[in-house]
């Protein structure tokens, strides 16, 4: 049986991205209808899987020369696997995949995962000054490329509302849920005197880092048996180097990660291990008020309780499992918090399995089947 080469690339998410990998690409390795190839930044974790072929590139910074040129170093690849339908997996690879689609057919989808005009004129990743002028580049790319692509897979449902180029007859919205992963059974028992709280993914100032440190360190003022597990990858030096200083001679405050790439089942071992997760993600002039985070599915379908920021649409996803404490950093009461911590029962309703992959698996596989049944 002949398989459809299939590509799916990004430039800086890493090789083992729970979405690309886990998700888009073990589900639809596991049809037998695909050769699965994923291109992404290199990851310390080995991989190896019969149906899917890894393509690893960098390692480079956000703001580097070698960044720009990682689009044309990939468009290399394109050629050499020769894919028939490609997911291409940020804006920086629209032209070079539009180019490709050109020259050799096949076809292209879009899987957007952020809303990247927004998050560069609202971040602080760029200088102000600049970020006019790449939100207005990034925008042309994906309306003069928009012609191109034959399908479009958006990330978020709030999306929809946000990105109007995008036209709702091609577009489908798969979230991003759970997708269970394997967790050796091997790791020694946490002491169940502690109660650990759990800051997993992104580590940056934007995330609340620095909100989690402080919260953890009034409670733990309060109850010595209060501890934190910060596990992820810090991007901005200037965050790793704070955050480094705000754990210092805090004996109560565990780091992994921080300058390396973690592997998203050891986020996982630590989600499982926790008593609690923070979810305390800045809302950056209204970017992240609509949008249901990674870390919410993740935690809910580990019915892992949340220290939530006071964010309607997330408290509205909690509610419906009972499984958050509001909560607002600037200004708390860590004894009240503690007692609620304490006295409170979570996942006392709803069904988490609301969370998971499996409920997108489905329609993500017929949406992509549509490509590979066409012609190229």
């Amino acid at each position: 049986m002949n398989k459809t080469k299939l590509l799916i690339a990004s430039t800086l998410k890493p090789i083992d991205d729970s979405r690309m990998y886990e998700k888009f690409g073990v589900s639809l390795a596991k049809t037998n209808e695909y050769e699965v190839n994923i291109i992404g930044f290199a990851s310390k974790n080995t991989l190896t899987h019969d149906s899917i072929h890894f393509h690893p590139h960098g390692p480079f910074g956000r703001m580097s020369f070698d960044r720009i040129t990682s689009s044309l170093k990939i468009f290399k690849t394109y050629i050499k696997v020769k894919p028939q339908i490609i997911i291409c997996n940020t804006h920086e690879l629209l032209i070079v995949t539009s180019i490709y689609r050109i020259l050799f057919g096949g076809r292209i989808i879009y899987d957007v995962r952020e809303n990247y005009v927004k998050n560069i004129r609202n971040t602080n990743v760029f200088n102000p000054i600049l970020r006019p002028f790449l939100a207005a580049y990034v925008r042309v790319k994906e309306l003069i490329t928009k012609p191109f692509f034959d399908g479009f897979i958006l990330a978020e449902r709030v999306y929809t509302e946000q990105l109007g180029f995008i036209p709702s007859r091609k577009s489908i919205l798969i979230e991003n849920k759970y997708m269970p992963v394997e967790v050796p059974e091997n790791e020694p028992m946490v002491n169940s005197e502690n109660t650990v709280l759990l800051y997993s993914g992104t580590i940056s100032a934007s995330n609340g880092i620095f909100e989690a440190i402080e919260i953890t360190h009034q409670l733990h003022q309060i109850d010595s048996s209060i501890k934190l597990c910060i596990i992820g990858y810090c991007a901005l030096k200037k965050d790793l180097i704070q955050l480094k200083e705000a754990i210092s001679g805090k004996d109560y405050i565990e780091l992994i990660g921080g300058d390396f790439l973690v592997p998203h089942h050891q986020i996982i071992q630590q989600i499982k291990k926790a008593d609690f997760g923070f979810v305390l993600k800045k809302p950056n002039n209204g970017v992240n008020d609509d949008k249901i985070l990674t870390r919410l599915f993740e935690y809910s379908a580990n019915k892992l309780p949340m220290l939530l920021l006071n964010n309607s649409t997330w408290i509205n996803f909690c509610d419906e499992f009972n499984a958050a404490i509001p909560i607002d950093p600037s200004y708390f009461d860590p004894e009240k918090v503690l007692a609620l911590m304490k006295d409170s029962r979570f996942y006392t309703q709803g069904d988490t399995k609301t969370s998971l992959w499996e409920s997108e698996e489905s329609r993500f596989l017929d949406f992509i089947a549509q490509f590979s049944n066409s012609k190229v």
